[in-house]
């Protein structure tokens, strides 16, 4: 019941459910950004994991090296 009331005032006034005042303005250097950012957010955590996992295969290929020159 706590849930709905919140619901129902948003859907009875759509103007303050659009809180976030650059969503809705669709102008080209605002579409730009979303884009970029969404390009980086997206790629940011990919690069991420490949970044660890490189450097693991890396010291792992560093480690037998050693142990074959042991």
């Amino acid at each position: 019941m706590s849930r709905l009331v919140p619901a129902l005032v948003l859907l009875a006034s759509p103007r303050v459910a659009q809180a976030c005042a650059v969503c809705f303005s669709a102008t080209e250097s605002n579409r730009g950004a979303f884009i970029g950012t969404t390009a980086f957010l997206t790629l940011l955590p990919l690069m991420m994991i490949g970044s660890v996992a490189y450097y693991v295969y890396r010291r792992v290929q560093e480690l037998e090296g050693q142990e074959r020159e042991a």
